[in-house]
């Protein structure tokens, strides 16, 4: 019963979490003197996308283009159980938590792949496959980004993980890992700059081109919420979880979870959208050896702060 009241609050708060960073995104887009519109704004969107026809385009996949938007929220829903927002206060825990995390990130990617490929519509297609080759080419520096943190602490669990820092936060000494899971962030959430498969002015729309009304705004809440998702893992890997004095747990969680998720949003703000060949040249030329050299590093230093001791 525990397990299943967590689960529910854990859940709760990220729709909570989905509303927040739209209120985040609108207060960057609008500026500091424009903060009603910027919690008005995502409320008259949702309730304008509900209000929208649920059409289904002609010669369209009937389950696949129906089902994709489910398979999305669904995915998301299920990897947030696993974050510990904090001591005990946990959806469940398995030992390899965070390995459950990762795998159950593929089958996002089937669902954006079964969106785009359900339309029967050329925009649509040539944005699935743009989207796979993003999806494929972040896989593995996210993967081996998340690895340094699994060696220091010695455990798969994401509770464990956060316990392993309580003396001094990963991401101290493995800033690099940090920055590798950053971009590999992006690329699965398809953010600003790697939102090419998304581009409205190059694709329609892409993947989402031939989607409308209710079905497009769970695509937009799944997004959003692995976003989240991903910035709350983060905080788990790399700045101790819910550790810090004087407030709760979660509350800690929480404030960092979103000041990373501010900070990533503000930062890309900057940067010009990346072309397809820069989005591939950058995660296999530059993120992949990267990754390499900062598991080496990661292995050296955990050899030498514990002193060769497991």
């Amino acid at each position: 019963m525990n397990t299943l009241i967590t689960s529910l609050l854990v859940l709760a708060g990220l729709l909570v979490g989905v509303y927040a960073i739209a209120v985040l995104q609108q207060l960057l887009l609008l500026g500091p003197r424009q903060v009603g519109a910027a919690f008005q704004l995502p409320i008259a969107q949702a309730l304008l996308l509900l209000h929208q026809e649920d059409v289904l385009p002609a010669g369209a996949d009937f389950f696949l283009f129906r089902s994709a938007p489910f398979i999305a929220l669904s995915v998301v829903a299920l990897t947030a159980l696993v974050l510990p927002l904090g001591p005990r206060l946990i959806g469940f825990d398995p030992s390899i938590g965070l390995f459950y995390f990762i795998v159950l990130l593929s089958p996002f990617v089937v669902a954006m792949m079964n969106a785009g490929w359900s339309q029967n519509a050329k925009v649509g297609l040539f944005a699935t496959f743009r989207a796979a080759a993003y999806l494929i080419s972040y896989e593995v520096p996210f993967g081996f980004a998340a690895i340094g943190p699994v060696m220091a602490a010695q455990s798969l669990s994401t509770e464990r993980i956060v316990q392993s820092q309580a003396g001094l936060w990963y991401v101290v000494w493995q800033p690099l890992g940090l920055l590798i899971y950053l971009f590999a962030a992006l690329f699965v959430t398809f953010r600003h700059p790697f939102d090419s498969a998304m581009a409205g002015s190059e694709l329609e729309g892409g993947v989402f081109a031939e989607y409308s009304g209710p079905r497009l705004l769970l695509f937009k809440v799944a997004l959003d919420a692995l976003f989240l998702l991903l910035m709350g893992m983060g905080v788990v890997l790399f700045f101790g979880g819910w550790q810090g004095p004087f407030l709760p747990a979660p509350l800690w969680f929480v404030l960092k979870t979103f000041a990373l998720a501010a900070l990533v949003l503000w930062a890309t703000r900057f940067v010009p959208r990346l072309r397809p060949d820069q989005i591939l040249s950058l995660s296999w030329k530059i993120l992949l050896p990267a990754s390499l050299l900062n598991i080496t590093l990661v292995g050296i230093l955990t050899l030498l702060l514990t002193g060769g001791n497991p």
